[in-house]
């Protein structure tokens, strides 16, 4: 859909500003969306899906979209999808769907649908609790589809194992690590024969009762199991897990442990994490350092196919 499509669906000027479309669209939700109106659409030529469509191009700003021609009967969504403005890996194992929140006309959520599909990279554009949710629905389409051949009847218990592990991988293939770790921590040092160095905040949390940190104590990696880097002390006590105040990090961060591509110098901050008010002693805040290791900070995203077949070998079993 183009932006001159887009202003002709909300009946708005292409130089009105962003309140202007947004009065106009919550003005045409009110008159025409069931769950306010209780009609369904009558009176206005475009439905309610083509009106939020437009409402999430002006929104965004999409400057390289696709043109979309809609017919005069209803649409067929599937059939009429959007060019998500995003790089994409010819790799992934799947295709996955773009989705866009539906406000009625008090701004409040209703849900979600489908404004492209794709083998499209995750970008800061792309609301993350939305990415997240487009991985367990392409997770969930590829073991429905080995249920289905298999002719199953009610998908095996297993699936409740598999699934978050293919998910976790699925989320590797559609994240570039390397370029989001730059675009989203600050880097701290310029030198080349570093390589750069990034640093972003973290947080321990806490496994272990004796786990009392001073503030600038250092903290080391113990191991990675689960899809969990574990951190030690200079004892060589285990303490706790690396965990992190934005969940965007945890795709980033610990996928670059797993496939050893960076060096890392975690340090404790002594003032403490807060749960509104009161004070937790389950996580301990971290400074976290992150350093290319070698020539990784160039290589592309990795393909995790074989890992993915693998584990669907097992499901289908």
């Amino acid at each position: 859909m183009t932006l001159a499509e887009a202003c002709r669906i909300l009946d708005i000027s292409p130089k009105a500003d962003m309140e202007q479309i947004k009065k106009q669209y919550r003005k045409l939700m009110l008159q025409f969306h069931p769950d306010v109106s209780g009609s369904s659409e009558v009176g206005y030529e475009y439905s309610v899906q083509e009106i939020n469509l437009a409402y999430a191009v002006l929104k965004k700003g999409f400057a390289e979209l696709e043109s979309i021609s809609f017919s005069e009967k209803e649409m067929s969504f599937q059939d009429n999808l959007l060019h998500w403005n995003a790089p994409t890996n010819s790799h992934a194992w799947k295709e996955r769907d773009i989705l866009h929140y539906a406000e009625d006309c008090e701004g409040n959520i209703l849900g979600n649908f489908t404004i492209a599909r794709g083998k499209y990279l995750w970008t800061a554009e792309e609301d993350f609790s939305l990415f997240l949710l487009s991985l367990y629905r392409c997770s969930q389409e590829v073991l429905d589809e080995i249920d289905a051949s298999l002719q199953r009847e009610e998908p095996p218990s297993l699936r409740q194992r598999i699934q978050p592990q293919l998910t976790y991988l699925l989320a590797q293939q559609f994240m570039d690590g390397t370029a989001l770790l730059k675009e989203l921590s600050k880097k701290v040092s310029h030198k080349k024969e570093e390589g750069g160095v990034y640093y972003l905040p973290a947080m321990l949390e806490i496994t272990r009762s004796f786990a009392n940190l001073k503030n600038g104590e250092s903290l080391f990696p113990s191991r990675l199991k689960g899809h969990r880097l574990y951190l030690k002390n200079c004892a060589g006590q285990e303490l706790g897990y690396l965990s992190f105040p934005d969940d965007r990090f945890y795709y980033i961060v610990i996928p670059l442990f797993e496939q050893r591509k960076v060096l890392v110098k975690i340090k404790a901050v002594q003032k403490p994490v807060t749960s509104g008010k009161r004070k937790t002693s389950r996580y301990q805040r971290l400074h976290l350092w992150l350093r290319f290791s070698g020539k990784a900070e160039k290589q592309l995203p990795e393909s995790l196919n074989l890992q993915i077949r693998q584990l669907l070998e097992i499901y289908r079993q």
